[in-house]
């Protein structure tokens, strides 16, 4: 039987030549350029598209997945002269860190208060992984 499916490793682990992102500047606009980010899927591409977009410095923001099998994202931002594309996406990283920071403290605040209060009435604790 032929299966063209990927080792599920392949999908995470970056090969030896290569890297986890690349930039390359767009010869027909100005402050444009493509990254190319490997191993990440619609979850990397969509929320940092998201964080990219409510920058008022960006004037573009896009991305797509050149193939389903391959865990590659291709991301296009065009920016004011105030910035790069480069800078943008720097910013947009930063800030969907801290909010997903900010997600997770949330959460694990959340868990801790309903653990306490069920210790109390007896119940068994939850397993839950820090973020």
């Amino acid at each position: 039987m032929i299966n063209n499916r990927l080792e599920p490793s392949a999908h995470y682990l970056l090969d030896d030549e290569e890297r986890k992102i690349e930039f390359k500047e767009d010869e027909k606009q100005t402050s444009c350029g493509v990254f190319t980010v490997n191993k990440e899927d619609h979850t990397f591409g969509n929320i940092t598209r998201i964080h990219l977009l409510m920058d008022k410095r960006v004037l573009f923001a896009g991305y797509r997945i050149p193939h389903p099998l391959y865990a590659i994202v291709k991301m296009k931002i065009r920016t004011t002269t105030e910035t790069t594309p480069i800078g943008a996406m720097e910013s947009a990283l930063t800030n969907a860190s801290s909010e997903l920071q900010h997600i997770a403290d949330k959460f694990n605040e959340a868990l801790r208060k309903y653990e306490e209060e069920n210790k109390a009435a007896g119940a068994g604790s939850m397993e839950y992984a820090d973020l």
